[in-house]
């Protein structure tokens, strides 16, 4: 691939650096193969500019697994929440004006 626009590590912490390459739509459909085969064999990730700005990203499986299992896990946090607050007779609204009061309040007093 010729036109590769740019190609750098981003660090996600200990253990979760990956190499970002920035590629054209054009010079990807072009190259889809073997764009495919950088994000299987070496794992790297790939972002799909369209005319400069970010359009979508190619990843390896076990990245998009790993985040789905992470969205779930926060999902589940949300779902655990809400069945707690559930007698509090609040709508979603009032729940958000009585969080930003207390926060409103605790960041007074410091």
């Amino acid at each position: 691939m010729r036109n590769i626009q740019n190609v750098h590590f981003v660090d996600f912490g200990e253990r979760n650096k990956i190499m970002l390459q920035t590629v054209g739509v054009t010079e990807a459909r072009n190259n889809l193969g073997e764009l495919l085969n950088t994000v299987r064999y070496r794992g790297d990730t790939v972002l799909l500019l369209k005319s400069g700005t970010p359009m979508a990203a190619i990843v390896p499986l076990e990245l998009l697994e790993k985040l789905q299992q992470e969205r779930e896990k926060l999902f589940s946090v949300v779902d655990e929440v809400q069945e707690r607050n559930q007698g509090l007779g609040m709508d979603g609204d009032e729940v958000i004006r009585f969080v930003n009061e207390i926060v409103h309040e605790v960041r007074a007093q410091r």
